[in-house]
């Protein structure tokens, strides 16, 4: 299997995760992690699996990561299985609705991408972080759920 992990990360969290999350699917194979800022459409085409991670700012994608979809091309997953995270301090179940995930889930879905988990947060302390202890961990195991579902 070929998979591709794409993390944008202002403070570190977010690729803290998508590292841990990259260091679990290798169990089934080749697997490259690459920041959202290096992406191209070249890095998604092949790709057996994609995850990708952000930040949730302001209860939205970062202002960075939205331009970055408007330059693939359309249907470029066509199919392909697809996993997405964020990284938010603990907000009400009210505002918890309004996360990055789900954003870049609609995002891979229009590229044609077929989601296989739902969207998963992993809480940062305040802000900024750091990780909350035991968000590592859960990261893994959100990643062997991945690897369950595509058994």
């Amino acid at each position: 299997m070929n998979t591709l992990v794409v993390y944008f990360s202002k403070f570190g969290n977010t690729q803290k995760v998508a590292q841990a999350v990259a260091d679990t699917l290798q169990s089934a194979g080749a697997v490259r992690i690459v920041s959202l800022d290096d992406l191209t459409a070249a890095d998604l085409d092949g790709a057996d699996l994609v995850v990708m991670g952000s930040p949730t700012h302001r209860m939205n994608l970062p202002e960075a990561v939205r331009p970055v979809f408007e330059s693939l091309p359309k249907r470029l997953l066509r199919g392909t299985p697809y996993a997405v995270f964020d990284t938010s301090y603990k907000m009400s179940d009210f505002l918890s609705r309004f996360t990055a995930a789900k954003k870049l889930s609609q995002k891979l879905r229009k590229l044609g991408g077929k989601r296989i988990v739902p969207p998963e947060t992993f809480y940062v302390e305040e802000r900024e972080g750091p990780l909350y202890e035991g968000e590592i961990e859960r990261a893994q195991e959100w990643a062997e759920s991945i690897l369950n579902r595509l058994d």
